[in-house]
């Protein structure tokens, strides 16, 4: 589980929008704006979950410049990533509202609020779930804290006729959508976890699943249980949900500890099924790989809760990278995930959840990790960044680490060649 304390750390109820403003090159030092890439559809940027564009204006130099232009109060506190799409800005917040707002000043264009839940042991909760967005339709996907997927007009933020979906409206008080929705073709995949791996007011366990929406019918097509039978856990906790490698048509998602009883150790297990494993699907959510890494404790609440990155360095097979809370970055060839481990690496301590997945930059040929324990003289003395380039022989090397502070850090943010 995600401690729903951590979940929250740093989050604040300001939107804030920053440009880079620098001189041109010509002599009448006119100012001129970063360009900076015309869609963000959904989270992670890409289906690989890459949190990399290129943006040549922006250099190292030009950040000196970089200046607020306006801030936004907002009703809750966010969580989700904000979206960007038809030069419009979508924001959600934990107070259950969508936002449409005008990138240039932050004026609302359009805010529709649904319904937050309280469960019974672990708060109140509205949108942690980021949207993604349907240019082909002109729709917005979002699911709101109490089940119910969401169709939204870009627009206007009307509903589309016959919706919303149900997810997990049934058990709305236990179950929980933290993970980003992804759309690939026609279908909006839904990954579903729990609040506090506590059970809703029913006294149910939750049920950890992947749920495929299609989008032409408005009905839920297929579902991944990785944990077979009701209640047992298994629940798909990363930030991106799932990542998609579009050229092989395979989704990869990470999978949370199990909630399995066994009569071998009088207690319940993590490992059950694919309960902390890397899984690899088809569209249809049909298993057609899957890693548990070799060791990984069968006790102890060390999901293995990652939407793995998707990426090839030159010189390497098809890879993937994804996070543990152990405090560990794993790489597998997602080819060959069966095979084990290409590359491992620990990274934070493990003592706050290490979630979340890398950031890979193709120009840099580098991953950035966040949330990496700093030390000096074996103590611990900070939070922050590390960074690991790859060589033609497919090799990992740590390059850098840079203190940030003390904290929980969310996946590292690379225009060109900053990072943020």
């Amino acid at each position: 589980m995600f401690s729903p304390v951590l979940r929250r750390t740093g989050l604040g109820l300001l939107l804030a929008a920053v440009v880079a403003l620098f001189p041109a090159a010509s002599r009448s030092h006119q100012a001129s704006t970063i360009a900076i890439p015309s869609n963000w559809l959904s989270y992670g940027h890409d289906a690989g979950l890459t949190n990399a564009v290129p943006v040549p204006s922006l250099t190292l130099a030009a950040t000196r410049r970089l200046a607020t232009v306006w801030t936004k109060q907002l009703d809750g506190s966010i969580v989700a990533s904000p979206l960007y799409a038809n030069g419009t800005l979508y924001v959600e917040t934990e107070a259950g509202t969508v936002y449409a707002l005008q990138p240039g000043n932050g004026a609302v264009r359009w805010q529709r609020t649904f319904p937050v839940t309280a469960t019974p042991s672990c708060g109140s909760w509205g949108f942690s779930s980021t949207g993604a967005i349907d240019l082909k339709r002109q729709l917005l996907y979002v699911i709101s804290a109490d089940g119910f997927l969401h169709a939204l007009n870009l627009a206007t933020g009307a509903e589309r006729a016959g919706w919303p979906v149900g997810i997990t409206n049934a058990h709305a008080d236990g179950e929980y959508v933290w993970g980003g929705l992804r759309l690939f073709g026609n279908t909006v995949y839904v990954p579903v976890a729990s609040y506090c791996d506590l059970p809703g007011s029913d006294g149910v366990m939750p049920n950890g699943r992947l749920v495929g929406v299609d989008v032409v019918k408005a009905a839920v097509a297929e579902t991944f249980d990785p944990v077979p039978g009701e209640g047992n856990l298994g629940g798909i906790w990363g930030w991106g949900g799932v990542s998609i490698d579009s050229t092989r048509k395979r989704l990869f998602t990470g999978v949370g500890n199990s909630y399995v009883y066994d009569a071998s150790c009088s207690c319940y297990t993590d490992t059950a099924g694919l309960g902390d494993a890397m899984v690899k699907l088809t569209p249809q959510l049909r298993v057609v790989g899957w890693d548990r890494p070799m060791h990984y404790p069968g006790t102890g609440d060390y999901d293995l809760g990652t939407a793995p990155l998707l990426f090839q360095p030159p010189g390497c097979p098809p890879l993937l990278a994804g996070n543990s809370k152990l405090g560990w970055m794993y790489v597998w060839n997602r080819t060959h995930l069966k095979s084990g481990l290409r590359f491992s690496a620990g990274v934070s301590d493990g003592l706050a959840a290490f979630v979340g997945q890398p950031s890979y930059s193709p120009s840099l040929n580098m991953i950035f990790e966040s949330h990496a324990t700093i030390t000096r003289k074996k103590q611990k003395v900070g939070d922050g960044i590390t960074a690991f380039s790859i060589d033609r022989r497919c090799r990992f090397h740590r390059r850098w680490t840079t203190s940030i502070g003390l904290g929980e850090e969310p996946p590292p943010l690379v225009l060109g060649d900053v990072v943020f």
